[in-house]
C-alpha cells in the first residue's frame, strides 16, 4: 500500500467509525445479530484512526513528550471498554433470556456499565488531544475547543453511574467524524513541498 495511502485510510476510519456505530445501534430497541456485528466492526476501526492521530501528536509533540502516548492509550481503552459493553447483550440473545429476569438484568446492567465506565478513559483522551492540538497546532483550533469541550461532557456524564442514556458518547462520535473528515481533507490535499539545500 502506498505511503499517501496510509494516512487516508487511518483519516477514514475516523469518519466510518461513528456513523458505522450510529446507524447499527439504531434506537436500541431490538437486537438484531448484523446490527451487533456491524456495530462492533465499527468500533474496531477506532483502533486505526487512533493510531493515525496518534502519529500526528506525536509528531507534533517532538520527542519525550508524554501527552500524545497518555492520549493513544487513554482512547485505545475507552475503545475496547466500549467494545466489551456489545459481550453481554451478544449472551443474552445468545441464550434467550427472558426480558425482566434476573440475569437478563445482570448482563444488561453489565453492559450498561462497560459503556459508562468507557466514558473516563475517553475524557482523558479528548483532553490529552485538546491541550496537544491547542499547543501545538496539530489540530484547526476549533477542533481543539471542541475536544476540550467533550472531554467535559463525557466526565461529567460518566459521573452519573445510574444514566440510561450517555449523550456525551453521542458528542464524542461527532467530535470524532468531524476529526476524520478534517484530517482526510488534509491527507487530499496538495503534499508539502521540501526545500532541498544545494
Amino acid at each position: 500500500m502506498s505511503k499517501p495511502m496510509l494516512p487516508r485510510l487511518g483519516a477514514a476510519c475516523g469518519i466510518v467509525f461513528p456513523i458505522g456505530l450510529f446507524l447499527a445501534a439504531g434506537d436500541g430497541s431490538h437486537f438484531a445479530a448484523w446490527r451487533a456485528v456491524a456495530a462492533s466492526w465499527a468500533i474496531v476501526l477506532a483502533l486505526p484512526f487512533l493510531a493515525y492521530l496518534w502519529s500526528l501528536l506525536r509528531a507534533a509533540e517532538g520527542e519525550g513528550g508524554w501527552m500524545s502516548t497518555t492520549a493513544l492509550v487513554a482512547g485505545a481503552s475507552g475503545i475496547l471498554l466500549k467494545l466489551t459493553s456489545h459481550a453481554p447483550a451478544i449472551a443474552i440473545h445468545h441464550d434467550k433470556l427472558a426480558n425482566g429476569s434476573q440475569l437478563y438484568k445482570a448482563l444488561d446492567n453489565t453492559g450498561g456499565g462497560a459503556t459508562l465506565t468507557s466514558l473516563y478513559p475517553l475524557a482523558i483522551f479528548c483532553a490529552a488531544v485538546a491541550v496537544l492540538a491547542l499547543r501545538e497546532h496539530a489540530l484547526p483550533r476549533w477542533l481543539a475547543i471542541f475536544a476540550a469541550a467533550t472531554a467535559v461532557a463525557l466526565a461529567v456524564n460518566a459521573g452519573f453511574i445510574y444514566a440510561g442514556f450517555v449523550p456525551a458518547f453521542l458528542l464524542f462520535l461527532l467530535w470524532t467524524l468531524l476529526t476524520g473528515v478534517v484530517l482526510l481533507r488534509r491527507a487530499w490535499g496538495p503534499a508539502p513541498s521540501v526545500a532541498y539545500s544545494t
